[in-house]
């Protein structure tokens, strides 16, 4: 149940822990793919938590708290990438994900083909590389994609598929 901070210290704080164990791995994918540093994501998501938890109040339907968290989370990113000024550092190596032993000929190349993806989602312009990863990687709905980035539904569509496209040809003949 989404609640302000002025509701019962117990009540806003297991609203906050709840808002948290669900999404922050959505919001760290975002900042993630917008500051592509770890420790930047890390802050982000951090500081958008924060803005979150201050802005509780703010939020007037509590079936979209997932969408404006995430809003709260790309705005905050684009904020430090825009006070620093730098453009984006590589992704680093992906970890396994498995904890069963594998041909370690499977492992390089899954991580290699895994870099070659990040590389080419990297090399998208922001605009289409955010609206990618808030559609194809968090499964977002185009709607909320669409709110979240503040255009309109048919633009965010458009982005969605120039970067998919951009993609494709960038990937074409990798596998």
């Amino acid at each position: 149940m989404v609640r302000s901070l002025a509701a019962p210290p117990d009540e806003a704080d297991r609203w906050l822990t709840g808002l948290f164990e669900a999404n922050v791995g959505a919001a760290f994918n975002v900042a993630y793919r917008i500051t592509w540093s770890r420790a930047d994501a890390l802050d982000v998501v951090q500081d958008a938590f924060i803005k979150a938890m201050r802005m509780s109040d703010q939020l007037r339907e509590p079936t979209k708290a997932r969408s404006w968290l995430l809003s709260i989370t790309y705005r905050e990113a684009l904020s430090l990438l825009r006070s620093r000024r730098e453009t984006a550092t590589d992704p680093s190596d992906l970890d396994g994900l498995s904890g069963r032993a594998e041909d370690p000929a499977d492992v390089v190349a899954r991580r290699e083909l895994a870099a070659l993806i990040d590389a080419a989602i990297m090399r998208l312009a922001e605009p289409l590389r955010t609206a990618f990863v808030l559609r194809d990687v968090e499964e977002l709905p185009i709607a909320e994609v669409a709110e979240i980035l503040g255009i309109g539904l048919s633009a965010s569509k458009m982005r969605v598929a120039r970067a998919r496209e951009q993609l494709r040809v960038a990937l074409e003949g990798v596998t």
